[in-house]
């Protein structure tokens, strides 16, 4: 029997996110012919991630391992051997922390693991004053400096992602992997809505949707300010988001928005979601008003589920699975978002299911053929 490709996923902390979603999506469905470790890194303490259990249960070893900029590029080589030598060695180690790959891919080639991939999840922008946008700039551009130098394989969610973090010259043979999940759960059944609007209360209510960390790159205010266009129109709804909190500034500047435009009873930030294949369907119309994406991948579980869409036009267009169901408009001009949603309550969109499998597996967003091709290339790199 041939010996298992042995591949280090290189991770942060495992909690719901595009990047993570793919990196699940592999080890639950994985033909055998790979063998996986996650590498989760952490800078200050040590916090468990939603999908830590899952990953236990599905017997795939974990390891956790200070970030490159905690420890500094010394330390964080001398781990990372220590690691190769007790756990490898590995043919492939797959980095998923965008920018950061750069540091670990120079890593890895010092202690000789052949196959580097640095994979970027985002198209990368700042946040901040000037002067810290500008520190964190030039640190992006010695990481893509350092992936140019070390990385072997160059992957990317997107294209806008591709050609943020890589030279133009690795453009042409850097490889789209597209963000993906697992379609079949997130079709919509007979009560599914129903029961998920129960769950939360939500019985009585027109629900707008949004899954995603509390972050301002997400534009959660423009949302609250439809609410308030929507209200003044005689229309009511009720705006859900699942998401952790990623930024408690931006948190409270939410909440006192939705206050000053009163529709603060009208806002309901949950939380992370346990299941959101599930929980979705408590959405009428899914919203991603994002000021950019590297992917959207919460865009595609919207459809998977069968609810419209209507996103920026910072979301890359990748996320449309060809169902009919999204539509991309300019954040410029709310009121065609108001009556884009108020066309879609009175008409709702009806896609079949086995139309939207059919749409994903030919996009290849599906995860269960998606998967196989991943591996193929990870047993290809091992032949080389």
């Amino acid at each position: 029997m041939e010996e298992k490709v042995k591949v280090l996923l290189c991770t942060g902390e495992m909690n719901a996110g595009g990047a993570e979603a793919l990196i699940m999506e592999m080890l639950r469905q994985h033909s055998g012919a790979v063998e996986y470790t996650v590498l989760v890194h952490y800078a200050g303490e040590k916090k468990k991630g939603v999908f830590d259990d899952e990953i236990a249960a599905l017997g795939v070893r974990m390891i956790h391992i200070p970030s490159v900029g905690s420890v500094g590029q010394k330390q964080y080589t001398a781990l990372l051997k220590d690691i190769n030598e007790q756990y490898g060695p590995f043919d492939v180690i797959h980095s998923h922390l965008n920018g950061i790959g750069g540091a670990i891919a120079k890593a890895a080639k010092k202690i000789s693991i052949p196959a580097r991939i640095v994979h970027c999840h985002a198209d990368i922008t700042f946040k901040g004053s000037f002067i810290s946008r500008l520190k964190n700039e030039a640190v992006l551009q010695l990481m893509r400096a350092y992936i140019d130098k070390y990385a072997t394989h160059f992957w990317a969610c997107s294209e806008p992602a591709a050609k943020r973090l890589f030279y133009k010259k690795r453009l042409k043979t850097a490889v789209i992997i597209p963000n993906i999940i697992d379609a079949e759960k997130y079709l919509k059944q007979p009560g599914y809505a129903e029961a998920a609007k129960q769950r939360f209360s939500l019985e009585q209510e027109k629900v707008l949707g949004a899954v995603g960390r509390i972050a301002p790159i997400k534009n959660y205010e423009f949302i609250i300010r439809l609410l308030k266009i929507l209200k003044d129109r005689g229309e009511k709804f009720t705006f859900v988001c699942f998401g952790r909190v990623l930024e408690k500034e931006y948190f409270d500047s939410l909440l006192a928005l939705a206050e000053q435009e009163g529709v603060e009873k009208q806002v309901q930030f949950l939380g992370n979601s346990e299941n959101v294949a599930d929980d979705i369907h408590c959405f009428d119309i899914f919203l991603m008003p994002s000021h950019s994406e590297g992917f959207g991948i919460a865009a595609i579980e919207a459809q998977a589920a069968g609810i419209p869409v209507i996103a920026s036009e910072g979301v890359p267009r990748i996320v449309d699975v060809g169902a009919g169901l999204i539509d991309f408009l300019d954040t410029q001009e709310p009121r065609q978002w108001a009556e884009r949603i108020e066309a879609l309550t009175k008409q709702p969109k009806q896609v079949g299911n086995e139309t939207i499998i059919a749409c994903f597996n030919e996009k290849g967003l599906n995860s269960k053929t998606a998967i196989q091709k991943i591996e193929q290339q990870y047993l290809a790199m091992r032949e080389k």
